[in-house]
């Protein structure tokens, strides 16, 4: 889709009647959401803050929760159209609508979204994997690192375990998902122990894209954490 044509379905959609009036149900919200978000990809910040606070539309939660939810994402459309007004005004290039560069994949999320366990409350679980996505495409790499190691920290009990350590020594899982956890475990806990009890120095460096990229770990962690979950 070019520029043109996304500015003006952006427009469209911002300008309908219910979004200041309000929608007449939870799942009208929920359908103007989903129109939204697809022609948001093209500025990943804009997407996934849009998407953050998205996820609490379809909550059963107060107005006290919704509306300043609501208000960030009609603010992120806000910024888009204004962004695409200035791209045609300059003309600057079309902005490719693709796949956005996520730490944490959507399918993955959705996956652990739609699971039904009694004996886990995945809440917390999911809302790191939100932030850790909001942190990664916003550039707060310290964040991302920080909250890979809670991560690890919140899951063990999932496994039967009371530590990381005790999952990747224990857990019955293949040699591949041995050998990717305890890089997991080992690196990504000594690359945030650094910046969560290093003290001011004379001179410092801040983590980079590069540093705290431990995606693909991470996604191999909640693949076994969805298998285990469905079993």
């Amino acid at each position: 889709m070019d520029k043109r044509k996304l500015l003006e379905k952006l427009e469209e959609l911002y300008n309908k009647e219910e979004v200041e009036k309000g929608f007449p149900s939870q799942q009208a919200c929920i359908e103007w959401c989903n129109k939204i978000a697809p022609l948001l990809k093209f500025n990943q910040q804009y997407y996934i803050n849009f998407m953050q606070n998205a996820h609490k539309i379809n909550l059963n939660l107060s107005s006290y929760s919704i509306v300043p939810a609501f208000n960030i994402m009609k603010s992120q459309v806000q910024m888009a159209i204004e962004e695409l007004r200035i791209m045609i005004e300059h003309g600057d290039s079309d902005p490719g609508v693709g796949e956005v560069d996520l730490y944490i994949s959507e399918v993955r999320l959705s996956e652990l979204e739609n699971i039904q366990t009694k004996e886990f409350d995945l809440t917390k679980l999911l809302q790191i994997l939100r932030e850790l996505n909001v942190s990664y495409i916003n550039n707060c790499y310290i964040t991302v690192i920080t909250l890979t190691r809670a991560l690890i920290d919140h899951v063990p009990p999932i496994f039967g375990c009371n530590t990381f350590a005790e999952v990747v020594n224990n857990h019955k899982g293949s040699r591949s998902f041995k050998e990717s956890m305890e890089h997991l475990d080992k690196s990504s806990r000594k690359i945030a122990d650094q910046y969560l009890h290093g003290q001011i120095r004379k001179k410092e460096v801040l983590p980079n894209k590069t540093q705290v990229n431990f995606k693909n770990d991470v996604d191999f962690l909640l693949s076994e954490i969805v298998r285990v979950l469905k079993t």
